[in-house]
């Protein structure tokens, strides 16, 4: 299957299982939360779309700790969009997140290609995903938002692959189950937790929280593919434990904060 197929398979199963599970929550949405959905579902597509393209003309350490580069782009979107700006914590969290991610991903250094810059494109798209989802959940019902935004990465994926002639493969029963597992686990609850989430999370400490993404998937080889974890990836994966702490205001790290 094509990028893009995966992309669109991935979501339409997101959004039917979405549809079955919260289908009492769909019935009336209002214009508003349409506009608002789908604005934060096509930034949530050119992150995909970036993601997957950039991957083509750099290498995928480079494209992993560019994409995981949103904790330090949220806010500074912040402080231009909304004039919030952001405290000592926050950018120290942001550039401790962006170490982290660095150790664990690029293990041959960053060097700045077409890939590259296609790369930090999708990390911008997903700070900005982050940034107006955390202003719509305060306004509208973060499950019809999700919906929304899942329906609208299909409609955009499933476009491309009509203009992209991809031809469509044989679907097997294996193919079947990996789509669903994607679509359920990792698109539908992954998306509804960050929503509702964010009712309560900053975009800023939610960018940072999301960097974890590259420890779990860091365990995770280790656990099911027996991939050796590095002295760097152990301290990576630290530094990104200690960010989130920072971030989240836990008192050790936080001294001053104890002291008010």
């Amino acid at each position: 299957m094509s990028a893009f197929q995966i992309i669109a398979g991935r979501f339409l199963v997101a959004t039917i299982c979405m549809g079955i599970f919260y289908r009492k929550k769909l019935y009336h949405i209002t214009l508003e939360e349409w506009k608002a959905g789908g604005l934060v579902g096509g930034m949530l597509f050119l992150l995909f779309a970036l993601m997957t393209v950039g991957l083509k003309y750099t290498t995928p350490a480079v494209n992993a700790f560019l994409v995981n580069t949103q904790a330090v782009v949220v806010p500074f979107i912040l402080w231009v969009w909304h004039h919030k700006k952001p405290d000592k914590y926050c950018i120290f969290s942001a550039i401790l997140s962006l170490v982290g991610v660095a150790l664990l991903s690029a293990s041959d250094g960053i060097r700045i290609d077409f890939g590259a810059m296609l790369s930090l494109l999708a990390a911008v798209a997903f700070a900005f995903q982050m940034v107006f989802l955390g202003g719509y959940v305060q306004k509208f019902d973060p499950i019809r938002l999700t919906f929304i935004e899942n329906m609208v990465v299909f409609l955009l994926s499933l476009c491309c692959v009509i203009f992209l002639r991809n031809p469509m493969p044989q679907i097997t029963v294996r193919v079947m189950e990996n789509m669903i597992v994607l679509g359920v686990f990792c698109t539908a609850i992954y998306f509804v937790l960050q929503s509702v989430g964010q009712q309560t999370a900053s975009p800023s400490k939610t960018a940072v929280i999301i960097t974890l993404e590259s420890v779990f998937a860091t365990i995770m080889s280790v656990l099911i593919y027996g991939e050796k974890m590095t002295v760097r990836g152990y301290v990576g994966c630290i530094v990104l434990f200690v960010a989130v702490l920072i971030a989240e205001g836990v008192p050790f790290f936080n001294l001053e904060k104890v002291d008010g």
